[in-house]
């Protein structure tokens, strides 16, 4: 980037302006498409999408860039989350179509860690680890209906996603626990994938065969994530993101727009004073779920999760129904008044 922030600023808007008729929401086309194939999906050739939307707006302070990944973020846990895991959807319907993990997505929690969906991040990470040690290694794809291995994409390249997801849920929560996956990660290399000349491929996870083969983002990444997991005195004292392919970019005011600032929706007429700035959701505000403001009583669960008005659940209008935390569809106010997802919203 060197010092012409600025100018890679606006070439980074120009891109991503034509980038959201191919890969924006879910119901607008947020997978690139050919005429054979209409799923979305939450992985390779889109995962950097989502990465860089963020990324891009926490390293340059534009609020178009907020605003994309906002929509397109919403749009994941509304169609494709289900529970732990994230499946494919029909781009036309929004509805289900392949199950199954892969294990490009394991990038996913260490991404929710940067917009402070630490509770979401954890749940989908440990899936990602148990799947691990049922293994040795992660395989590069999993059928989650059918509970086996994909029948041919049985093989571990040495990917870094899982390292790197594990490393930004250390930094959040400093929870001993995620050093433990590290190591355990750590003496899955050395005991599975090291060779004499370095560290091989995984061909086949049921045989542990290994390929004539190290990717360069084995050592760029998942050689990275892990040191840094041990020894993050690098980053003390100082303020990084890192970029896909692992490399450390610095965050400097002079690069911003403006600061990031929380706001109010203006769709929420309830909402007329700070006092109630509890009505609105963590991720809209942008703060962390864990430090978003609300009474005693209420309890965020997620970064779009938005509690209903009354603790009892109790409503009148949906004016007084909040956004599920799983879903994050809109909660409306049922004949016999109680807020619930009764009716879903497209």
């Amino acid at each position: 980037m060197g010092t012409r922030g600025g100018d890679t600023h606006e070439k980074v808007r120009k891109i991503f302006i034509f980038l959201p008729t191919l890969l924006g929401t879910i119901k607008e086309q947020s997978q690139m498409m050919t005429k054979s194939h209409r799923a979305i999906i939450l992985r390779e050739s889109v995962d950097s999408f989502y990465e860089y939307l963020l990324k891009a707006y926490i390293l340059f302070g534009s609020d178009e860039f907020w605003d994309m990944f906002h929509s397109a973020y919403l749009a994941v846990q509304k169609y494709f989350r289900h529970g732990p895991w994230y499946h494919e959807a029909d781009m036309r319907s929004g509805k289900a179509t392949y199950w199954q993990l892969t294990s490009l997505q394991a990038f996913w929690p260490g991404l929710q860690i940067l917009v402070g969906d630490v509770a979401a991040a954890n749940v989908s990470h440990r899936e990602f680890y148990d799947i691990w040690r049922r293994f040795g290694v992660l395989p590069e794809r999993y059928l989650l209906d059918r509970d086996m291995l994909h029948p041919t994409e049985r093989y571990y390249p040495l990917r870094p996603e899982l390292a790197e997801s594990t490393f930004y849920l250390y930094e959040a929560t400093k929870d001993p626990w995620y050093m433990e996956v590290g190591e355990s990660i750590v003496d899955s290399l050395n005991r599975y994938t090291k060779v004499k000349g370095g560290f091989a491929s995984i061909r086949d996870v049921t045989t542990m065969q290994p390929e004539d083969h190290q990717h360069s983002f084995f050592l760029s990444e998942t050689c990275k994530y892990l040191y840094l997991l041990y020894d993050d005195t690098f980053l003390a004292g100082r303020n990084y993101i890192f970029t896909t392919e692992g490399h450390p970019l610095p965050i400097r005011s002079s690069w911003h727009e403006k600061l990031p600032g929380s706001y109010i929706p203006e769709n929420w007429t309830t909402v007329k004073n700070e006092d109630l700035v509890f009505y609105t959701s963590s991720l809209s505000r942008q703060v962390c779920p864990a430090t978003a403001r609300t009474n005693t009583i209420r309890h965020v669960e997620s970064a779009c999760h938005v509690p209903d008005y009354n603790v009892d659940h109790r409503c009148r209008t949906g004016n007084d129904c909040g956004v599920d935390s799983t879903t994050c569809r809109q909660r409306t106010c049922s004949l016999a008044g109680y807020c619930g997802l009764w009716a879903f919203i497209d």
